[in-house]
């Protein structure tokens, strides 16, 4: 099956797009499609700034720059935080309460993130909300304080609360789950976004429905 990239919105600045779950951003293989490739296409070749990714696995909202002066300022609102990117997920578990969470991690060379204590390891902080539990997961709302290589994915992990579908920081007990009810894909979505638009100076924000069927469950409050 071809994975399409969706595009939201587009200017001559920025491009707002739709990636969806198993579609990486950009890949090193010249006979796979990425997002770039697509949206290049798309753009018969123009520049095509990448301010900031999703992991393969995961779908969500991103925002592309269409020159490098625009590159260079959303990059720059990235680092400071003016470009605000938010995430819903489903659990394995029921959580009673949201919270702050901080830990130290690091990418191994196996490409996987890895908890611990030591130089190597970075701070690395989220915060969540609890929108609804239901038979034994629960729907979170999580904003990340810093962008560690898949955060969200091992520090919901380490709090003993894995992603329905996530084949890597999975438990038995949530990939069990997730066999039974068809979810492939971890259940993650980075459904809000918001900057400053550099045509209008104005403020925008952008949302996305998640397509991965963990959500199904929760269409009341998601939508």
């Amino acid at each position: 099956m071809s994975l399409k990239t969706k595009i939201i919105s587009e200017n001559e600045k920025v491009i707002v797009i739709y990636k969806p779950a198993g579609l990486p951003v950009q890949t090193a293989h010249a006979s796979r499609e990425d997002v770039c490739s697509q949206l290049k296409n798309h753009l018969k070749g123009g520049y095509l700034g990448v301010i900031h990714r999703l992991d393969q696995p995961v779908e969500g909202l991103l925002v592309f720059a269409g020159d490098s002066k625009t590159a260079a300022l959303l990059g720059t609102d990235l680092q400071a935080g003016r470009l605000k990117k938010s995430y819903i997920a489903v659990v394995y578990g029921t959580v009673l309460n949201g919270g702050t969470d901080v830990c130290y991690m690091r990418k191994t060379s196996d490409g996987v993130c890895e908890i611990g204590e030591g130089e190597e390891f970075k701070k690395a902080e989220l915060s969540y909300e609890v929108l609804g539990s239901k038979d034994g997961t629960s729907l979170l709302r999580i904003d990340i304080k810093t962008g560690r290589f898949h955060q969200i994915r091992a520090q919901m992990s380490h709090l003993g609360f894995p992603l329905l579908g996530d084949m890597k920081y999975g438990s038995g007990e949530s990939l069990g789950y997730s066999r039974e009810h068809g979810i492939q894909f971890p259940a993650l979505c980075a459904d809000r976004l918001m900057f400053t638009d550099p045509v209008s100076r104005k403020i925008v924000q952008f949302e996305c429905r998640p397509e991965n069927p963990a959500f199904k469950p929760y269409e009341q409050i998601i939508f």
